[in-house]
């Protein structure tokens, strides 16, 4: 029997998430996106993302519905296409994969502008122009599909955790107690 395996896709909006989700199911196993809900569970057209900002949640909750019964049929890859940074939801997500027994790995793009933006994130403060660039350049890229503003992803870039790892994530504590932080 083949090992359970959960891969939580970490990265910034057009940097191709989705396509190493993609290639990582190639061969059976599931991708679970929660940007899915704003085509499929949104407005009259599937072909049409339908973003609201108060529909989030909801979007949320039914990606993570979803998630639980991958794990309950014991569906293998599950790829979860998200930022997938440190905060209560992914820790939620890390959680209950291992209560199912599956082991948990954080995934990145291989897209060559990912790892150039990747290297340039371990040194924000020096390459802050270079940055500043690349937001701009994906918020382009994604206005076709998600349309994430500028000033979107340069708040998930100051927050960025290169070496981020699960344990960080299962360290997490919710905002509002006296050790809580939101870094990616």
């Amino acid at each position: 029997m083949s090992e359970k395996v959960v891969y939580l896709m970490r990265g910034l909006p057009a940097c191709g998430k989705s396509h190493a989700a993609k290639q990582l199911v190639a061969h059976g196993g599931v991708v679970l996106e929660t940007d899915e809900y704003f085509y499929t569970q949104v407005g009259t057209d599937a072909t049409q993302y339908d973003w609201s900002d108060d529909l989030l949640p909801a979007a949320r909750a039914w990606n993570l519905a979803r998630f639980r019964a991958a794990l309950g049929q014991g569906v293998s890859p599950i790829v979860v296409d998200r930022g997938n940074g440190r905060n209560a939801e992914t820790r939620e997500y890390v959680e209950l994969a291992r209560q199912h027994g599956y082991d948990v790995q954080l995934k990145e793009p291989d897209s060559p502008w990912w790892l150039e933006i990747r290297e340039l994130l371990r040194n924000r403060s020096v390459n802050r122009p270079q940055l500043d660039e690349w937001a701009v350049r994906l918020a382009k890229l994604s206005r076709a599909t998600h349309r994430v503003p500028v000033a979107r992803i340069r708040a998930w870039m100051e927050g960025w955790r290169v070496d981020l790892s699960v344990d960080d994530i299962l360290r997490f504590v919710s905002p509002g107690t006296s050790t809580g932080s939101s870094a990616t």
